[in-house]
């Protein structure tokens, strides 16, 4: 609690000396204000950054993000109020003060006009500003959010994962390093969503799935993030949830040269020592792999210094970001470069009460049945690479090439102790058997995409544009090393305290090699033929796209014999001998296949000025195969191939009630295909399950519908209400299964039909130089399951009972989804004075992140995660024509992330873990700390 207040005191003390040195000039008493409003005369916008003066030793001010301005203590005489703007006509107007109130001005300015002999415009809203940003929205045919460089850059998050949180109905679980990774949009799972870079689908590192960590991007990169939650027919259709789609920076029109720097450091080390091990140490490849599959390995064949632990202080965060980008050749040729590095440390405190596979039979009843406590401490060292190169040329006003790479690495070093003790040993507090496990685990993910593209207009109603790609994303974590030792504590009798008996045994020992790749190589074409009839204007388009997908995948795990009741000393000479020449015909060495073939038509219809039509169809052909390439052929489903062909019909409809406000309707069929792992039939130990695959998996469909009314009463400004639906057919969940040939499994399953509705609420809007930004989302599913009700029936009045097992079904969410989400952001903006800050909050509901075979008529053993108010703060000062000062403070207030079951704690539960045991009406399952984390840079732009 002191290390709270003196955290708290700190906090304070900065933000007070930051916001005095750099954001607010001092008070002044006035005599009276002249404020106002200024627009523009053709667009009724507001008219931002315009000069305001009245002279006679008063400062110019400059219009607020909503056009209003105010100039204060103004006293009794005659004025001319001046107000110029590049682009406007200058404005005066006489002025008297003489002691009574001034009513607010409502200033009209008018362009300047100029004769020119000729004028060539290139231009394009490339989202870059908020007002671009809601251009983008206010004009899609999708149902869409947009961020654009300008919020990427003020918010205080500096990666995508992280960002996506602030868009409204994503919600995005944070990991063992506290670290945002796989967004869940309305409610819908990481895997019924997509990931674009430029409009182009990547491919995955992850070994069993098809979906694409978000924290491997750095946010700077980025020009703009696009959350799109309707799909037009020139879309690839697997996405119920949502596509996220990347825009990376384009060329400029000038030379451009942006660069920043920055160090931070977490909380939780400035009092904790960091855990580290030698990377370096770490064998690439397994022995089998070096040496053939024959090899009889020892233990010498092996690295024991990756098992080697070191405590100490770490460096202070680091990142360093530079892009630079120029137009050559008469404007033909753009080119740009932009590149980041991210260099973090960080720690996490986690609290885990491990619950048994089988809940507790008892007279009429099922209860859960609690076997371990475990407290995890997590050290993680993460470094983040991008680089981004884009070449455009414009051959001449109807032809244009570009190519991009673009290529991101995510490098992580992560240490874990885990101090176990069991329950079933503990006859009192502080006795009993504890486990230490050691984990050192070092993993390489990396996303290289190319594509080529061009866009040609050929006549007047005829345009084309195509797109070839190649993509490759890779993952590896070589040589994962977990060492298990076993200690008894007993109370001694003479102080009273918890005494080991004799120092820690051997009791386990694994290595584990991995990795994977996902290739693509893909091409898409579209082509469009406009027209008009009668006033009307149409737009006829028909395209397609082929992608073909290989991916593989290498697992090769080695377990070890020692000699029972041995002493540890030291992992070099620990008498550990390798049980096995490793796992060569492992059910997770595979490789598969992916082909997927789409064609479209589509018409785009606008009967007049005010509504937009956009109707059509999209076929997609699926093929997968995979093969388990080490296992003998005499193993049922070894390898398999499926197919299926999906029509994906699509509307939308948008009808412009005024200038400024919409409705939007739409409507679409949509797909998601299992992940990769899924189908192929593996049978592998996992973390408390054996984890099972599933070859008679069926692929997901859903039926959308989306209702948004849309309002854009200023060039930053917005209010976005919507609602939508949607009907799923085939979802697949993780569920449990006894199989006739095992014990309990956890496997992927499809569960029947689902339903996702909701509702979502945005608004922006600025009070001069405050403004504030909020969402909030609404979302209700519905997914009927079957919970096994497991309790003991005493036969003829015996107290011996038997076992018995009935099936109830009861309505649930969906996993991941919160009811409740929300955003609101405070805002500042004085431009005169260069600052900006932003104190933003994140909820985010309960939700269900562990699903239980297990329940009882009233109750389920699903685990729920506690909703969560996260604090962030962020602020800009520019220091000067170039350089500008930021500072981002995150998790002020080291929110916990807490996963609980709504069950009531047993007796047994409350005696033998009375810290899962502290409410009555739930049982603690996890909570997990991370910290605060600090950032302060600074940015150049030339």
């Amino acid at each position: 609690m002191k290390s709270k207040i003196r955290f708290l005191r700190v906090a304070r003390n900065f933000a007070l000396i930051f916001i005095s040195l750099f954001f607010f000039p001092s008070c002044l008493l006035f005599a009276e204000t002249i404020k106002g409003r200024i627009i523009d005369s053709r667009t009724n916008e507001p008219v931002i950054g315009a000069t305001v003066s009245i002279g006679k030793g008063h400062k110019d001010v400059l219009t607020g993000l909503d056009g209003s301005f105010k100039i204060k203590e103004v006293h009794a005489g005659k004025y001319i109020l001046t107000v110029k703007s590049i682009s406007y006509n200058i404005y005066t107007q006489e002025l008297t003060i003489n002691g009574t109130d001034i009513s607010p001005l409502f200033i009209v300015l008018n362009p300047t006009t100029k004769g020119l002999n000729e004028v060539i415009v290139v231009g394009k809203n490339s989202g870059t500003t908020d007002a671009g940003a809601r251009q983008l929205e206010k004009t899609s045919d999708n149902v869409i959010n947009v961020l654009s460089t300008h919020q990427l850059l003020l918010a205080p998050d500096v990666t995508v994962a992280n960002v996506l949180r602030r868009v409204s109905g994503v919600t995005v679980d944070r990991g063992s390093d506290g670290e945002g990774r796989y967004p869940v949009i309305r409610g819908m799972d990481k895997r019924y969503n997509y990931t674009l870079i430029n409009g182009i689908k990547i491919p995955s590192p992850d070994d069993k799935n098809r979906y694409v960590p978000m924290d491997m991007f750095p946010s700077e990169m980025l020009q703009r993030l696009e959350v799109i939650k309707s799909l037009t027919p020139d879309m690839e259709g697997d996405a119920i949830g949502g596509v996220m789609n990347l825009v990376m920076k384009d060329a400029p029109e000038y030379l451009q040269i942006n660069a920043q720097g920055a160090l931070g450091y977490s909380q939780m080390l400035f009092n904790q020592s960091f855990t580290s091990y030698d990377h370096g140490a770490v064998n690439w490849k397994s022995p089998a792999e070096i040496h053939g599959p024959n090899y009889i390995p020892t233990y010498s064949s092996f690295s024991t210094q990756n098992l080697v632990f070191t405590q100490g202080q770490p460096l202070p965060d680091g990142q360093l970001g530079f892009t630079i980008g120029n137009r050559f050749l008469h404007q033909k040729l753009g080119a740009i470069f932009s590149g980041s590095i991210q260099s973090t440390d960080r720690m996490s405190k986690d609290q885990f009460f491990a619950l048994s596979p089988q809940a507790d039979p008892i007279p009429n009843s099922t209860a859960p049945a609690m076997t371990d406590e475990q407290n995890r401490t997590y050290s993680t060292h993460e470094d983040r690479m991008g680089a981004h190169v884009k070449l455009d040329y414009r051959i001449n006003d109807r032809n244009r090439i570009s190519l991009y790479a673009v290529y991101i690495q995510l490098n992580s070093y992560q240490s874990r102790l885990i101090t176990d003790t069991a329950g079933s040993d503990r006859s009192v507090l502080g006795t009993g058997d504890v486990s230490y496990s050691y984990k050192s685990k070092s993993n390489y993910q990396s996303i290289y995409n190319t594509t080529l593209q061009g866009q040609h207009t050929i006549g007047e109603h005829f345009n084309i544009d195509w797109s070839t790609v190649y993509s490759l994303a890779t993952q590896k974590t070589p040589d994962w090393a977990e060492l298990t030792l076993a200690q008894t504590f007993v109370i001694d009798s003479t102080t009273g305290k918890s005494t080991a008996q004799e120092a820690p045994i051997l009791s386990g020992l694994t290595r584990i090699w991995q990795h994977n790749s996902d290739q693509d190589i893909a091409g898409y074409l579209n082509t469009h033929y406009k027209f008009t009839i009668k006033g009307q204007s149409f737009d006829i388009g028909i395209g397609g796209m082929y992608r073909h997908k290989e991916r593989s995948n290498y697992y090769n795990e080695y377990d070890f014999n020692y000699p029972s009741n041995t002493l540890f000393t030291n992992i070099q000479d620990a008498p550990f001998t390798p049980a096995n020449s490793g796992t060569l015909q492992s059910p997770n060495t595979y490789n598969a296949t992916e082909d997927v073939s789409a064609e479209y038509g589509e018409i785009h219809w606008n009967p007049n000025k005010k509504l937009n039509i956009l109707i059509g169809i999209r076929f997609e052909s699926t093929t997968q195969t995979y093969n388990q390439v080490t296992l003998p052929v005499s193993i049922p489903d070894k390898s398999g191939t499926f197919s299926y062909l999906d029509p994906l019909p699509s509307f939308q409809v948008k009808y412009k009630l005024t200038k400024k406000s919409a409705l939007h309707l739409a409507y679409f069929s949509s797909i998601s295909r299992p992940s990769f792992f899924d189908i192929v039939p593996y049978d592998i130990p996992g973390e408390y399950y054996t984890e099972a695959g599933n070859p008679y998996l069926k692929h997901t469909t859903a039926n959308n519908i989306d209702l948004r009314y849309e309002l854009f009463p200023g060039v930053d400004d917005q209010l976005l209400v919507g609602a939508f639906y949607k009907n799923i057919q085939n979802p697949i969940e993780y569920v449990y299964a006894r199989p006739a040939t095992s014990e309990s499994v956890i496997e992927p399953e499809n569960v029947g039909t689902a339903t996702n509705m909701g509702g979502e609420l945005v608004y922006t809007h600025y009070f001069s130089k405050f403004g504030i930004s909020a969402n909030y989302t609404y979302t209700h599913s519905n997914i009927p399951t079957v919970y096994k009700f497991y309790y003991a029936v005493p036969p003829n009045g015996s107290v011996i009972g038997y076992d018995t097992v009935i099936n109830i079904v009861k309505n649930r969410p969906l996993q991941g989804q919160a009811a409740h989400i929300g955003n609101l952001s405070l805002l500042y903006k004085d431009p005169k004075n260069g600052v900006e800050l932003q104190l933003a909050t994140i909820y985010t509901g309960r939700h269900i992140t562990y699903l239980s075979q297990y329940g009882a008529p009233n109750a389920s053993m699903d685990y729920w995660q506690r909703g969560t108010i996260i604090e962030d703060f962020s602020g800009e000062k520019t220091l000067g024509k170039h350089f500008a000062l930021y500072v981002k403070l995150n998790n002020i207030f080291n929110t916990p992330d807490i996963e609980e079951m709504m069950f009531p704690p047993t007796d047994d539960i409350k005696k033998v873990f009375p810290d899962a045991a502290k409410r009555s009406d739930r049982t603690l399952v996890e909570k997990k700390y991370f910290g605060q984390t600090y950032l302060l840079g600074i940015r150049y732009h030339f």
